[in-house]
């Protein structure tokens, strides 16, 4: 399996963080129990895009056994504005067992990126 990143792209900057990176930097941080509704992903698209796998039975079967085999132990980990750096499958399994919280950890003011990418800005 490939490292995990985490992406965002915000004003024609695309910045990627490493998620190994990402739970050193978390440890630290205090677990706290938050509402799911608060956290900003579960209602958006984030396994399937126009650039990645297609939602086809396969891949959705895969995602199903990644959410079964989920480890509730570990708390989701938070951008500072309630995103998801790591764990989303985690937050599918909660919701499909009924549940409104989750555990996380959040970070108050985010990592710098481990790779920041000037995307070109297309012409109209």
């Amino acid at each position: 399996m490939s490292k995990q990143r985490y992406i965002e792209i915000n004003d024609n900057v695309k910045s990627i963080w490493s998620i190994e990176r990402i739970w050193e930097l978390a440890e630290s941080l205090p677990v706290e129990e938050i509402a799911i509704d608060d956290i900003k992903g579960p209602n958006e698209v984030t396994w399937f895009s126009d650039d990645g796998p297609l939602p086809t039975c396969r891949e959705i079967a895969k995602h199903c056994q990644r959410i079964n085999n989920a480890d509730l132990s570990y708390p989701v980990i938070l951008t500072n504005d309630y995103r998801v750096f790591d764990g989303m499958h985690r937050i599918a399994k909660q919701i499909m067992l009924g549940e409104d919280t989750i555990k996380v950890r959040r970070f108050r003011e985010n990592p710098e990126a481990d790779e920041v990418i000037e995307l070109a800005v297309e012409q109209a």
